[in-house]
């Protein structure tokens, strides 16, 4: 199955003595290609596992490698998997892009997944990885910052899979986005059958279909990565994951700049996963409709694929009929192969049916927002923005609020009525803390090069030993419901009482004894445990017994390595550790 694109090429070098920069323009010789569908596998057939971009636990591609020997075929890893560098790539440069021209050189391998995305992958793309792409069919896997990959092979001649990847597969390996991706490297076809949306433009197109991550999109626009521009009849697919509404909104703006939109035959929006909401428009896919306005395509919204919980196989490059009608949709991909019609709203309201039962395993009632036990608290949920030491939004964050037991809210209110009295109000960095949390703070401490917060909350220690210090632990009070983070904000000052240390800081000058004696409130200047000879004053040491004496006197305990956390003595479920996320509760 081919379809015919034209190219145009173009390369600017200087090498004087001035200070001048090479660079390459897109990879696009002066004739037409035809990009070409890559064999389907067999059972037996080697399939490679790259990280063309950031790195990923190891453990991932060590259980992806066992889902693989399942599924009939025979993994093998890349040669510098494993390795990182600069805290997060998963290696340098030169050792992905080795990696990637070994999976596409090795004739005896027939496909490629990706590890992980993040970002890096636009890196390995020059004109040796294009060529050996265009001599070397074979499928390509992966999403997110993969679409730079994407755009390579559409480049060079070939149609890829924006689709799963082994830090998705190691999760599960069973539901319908493994499933269907095993299925498709088979020779299977989806055909998708999707619901309608209050947001889709009815129409019917064909053409050739395009491109991914629009954050990662954009800015491969003249690059060797580009398959959007200098094309007819294409069909834009673009999803999103944590960006707010004008950055999505910008970005989509330069793709209409550079004449992407006057190509297009139809659009479709795929998850747009907790991204922002600032403007009235009322959703992401509402926005875009309305920069659609006179283009006169068919626009197809909700397509399950990207960041959310599915994210079901695209064939990228790949010519596609779409139908949208009021009652629904079709995409169609006209390929070789067998064609089978997938339903996706079952998968979609499977995939939401199993997170709603995986919430209601236990239930609100014993919980309460703890801005109605304490109105006046200032809340800063670190937890659901990315100034943490994790650098991410952390999972089951659903909304920046905070949830406490009743009983745990009930004695947080005397706290505050009693510092109230002094000038103080109380300032809440985190309370509840579902298990998804944990577990995710456990993946972020495997994965030992993301260093990216080092400088913000642990300078002076070495990633590698969070573990064995106990920073990190598999399990947490705050899951039980009583535990609270939190300092004083004063009220004269409209600051944060000055506590000599943030939050979330690792290191003993977070200790409550650091520098002083808390049983006794004295202070006495002792740093000898800080590694770097920090020191915290007087006024500091006392700001920090305040908040300490008045959770104390109303029944909180403290912890003996966090100045900030304390959790009732008396908590109603010391053995219960809760799963539903961090939102809002009537």
């Amino acid at each position: 199955m081919f379809i015919s694109i034209a190219f145009t090429a173009a390369m600017l070098t200087s090498c004087n003595d001035h200070h001048y920069y090479s660079y390459e323009r897109p990879y696009r010789p002066q004739r037409t290609v035809k990009t070409k569908q890559p064999s389907f596998l067999q059972k037996g057939d080697k399939v490679a596992l790259v990280s063309p971009a950031y790195a990923t636990p190891m453990e991932n591609v060590d259980k992806t490698v066992e889902l693989l020997k399942q599924w009939g075929f025979e993994p093998v890893v890349g040669p510098n998997v494993g390795k990182t560098d600069a805290g997060r790539y998963a290696g340098t440069v030169s050792e992905r892009k080795s990696d990637m021209l070994w999976a596409l050189n090795d004739n005896s391998i027939k496909a490629i997944i990706c590890n992980r995305g993040g970002y890096g992958s636009l890196q390995i793309v020059d004109n040796q990885l294009m060529q050996a792409i265009a001599n070397n069919p074979k499928w390509i896997s992966g999403y997110s910052d993969i679409s730079s990959l994407h755009g390579a092979w559409q480049n060079a001649g070939l149609m890829s899979i924006h689709g799963t990847m082994s830090a998705s597969l190691a999760t599960s390996g069973e539901d319908p986005s493994s499933t269907l991706f095993r299925d498709l490297i088979q020779g299977k076809v989806p055909r998708y059958e999707l619901p309608s949306h209050e947001q889709n433009i009815t129409g019917k197109a064909q053409g050739m279909l395009v491109g991914g991550n629009i954050c990662t999109l954009t800015p491969a626009i003249e690059t060797l990565a580009d398959d959007l521009t200098g094309k007819n009849d294409i069909i834009l697919f673009i999803e999103e994951v944590e960006e707010s509404m004008h950055n999505i909104d910008r970005q989509f703006n330069i793709l209409k700049s550079n004449g992407v939109l006057n190509h297009c035959t139809g659009v479709i929006l795929g998850e747009f996963t907790d991204c922002g909401s600032e403007f009235t428009y009322g959703s992401v896919e509402a926005m875009i409709r309305q920069q659609l306005t006179g283009y006169n395509i068919p626009l197809l919204c909700g397509f399950p694929a990207g960041h959310g919980d599915v994210n079901l196989p695209l064939i990228m490059g790949a010519n596609v009929t779409l139908d949208v009608r009021a009652d629904g949709a079709t995409l169609q991909f006209n390929v070789d192969g067998e064609q089978q019609s997938v339903q996706t709203q079952p998968i979609v309201e499977q995939a939401e049916q199993q997170e709603q039962e995986k919430n209601e395993t236990e239930d609100y009632s014993q919980f309460t927002m703890l801005t109605d036990a304490v109105p006046d608290a200032i809340l800063e949920i670190r937890y659901f923005g990315t100034y943490n030491f994790v650098g991410d939004r952390i999972d089951g964050y659903l909304e920046p609020t905070a949830l406490i037991t009743k009983e745990a809210g009930d004695s947080l209110k005397a706290v505050s009525d009693d510092v109230n009295r002094l000038g103080y109000r109380l300032k809440i960095y985190d309370a509840y803390r579902p298990q998804k949390a944990v577990d995710h703070f456990v993946r972020w401490a495997a994965d030992v090069p993301d260093t990216r917060m080092k400088q913000y909350f642990y300078p002076d220690l070495d990633k590698s030993v969070l573990f064995k210090q106990d920073y990190i632990m598999e399990k947490s009070g705050h899951t039980r419901g009583s535990t609270v983070d939190l300092t004083l904000f004063d009220k004269s000052t409209e600051k944060e009482l000055d506590m000599g240390g943030t939050f979330d800081w690792f290191g003993p000058e977070s200790h409550p004894d650091f520098c002083g004696n808390p049983d006794t409130g004295e202070y006495n200047g002792d740093n000898s445990k800080s590694p770097a000879g920090r020191k915290i004053t007087p006024e500091q040491f006392a700001n920090r017994m305040i908040l300490r004496n008045a959770m104390l006197r109303h029944g909180f305990k403290p912890l003996d390595s966090e100045w900030w956390h304390f959790t009732l003595r008396n908590e109603p479920f010391p053995d219960t550790y809760f799963t539903f996320p961090v939102q809002k509760i009537k």
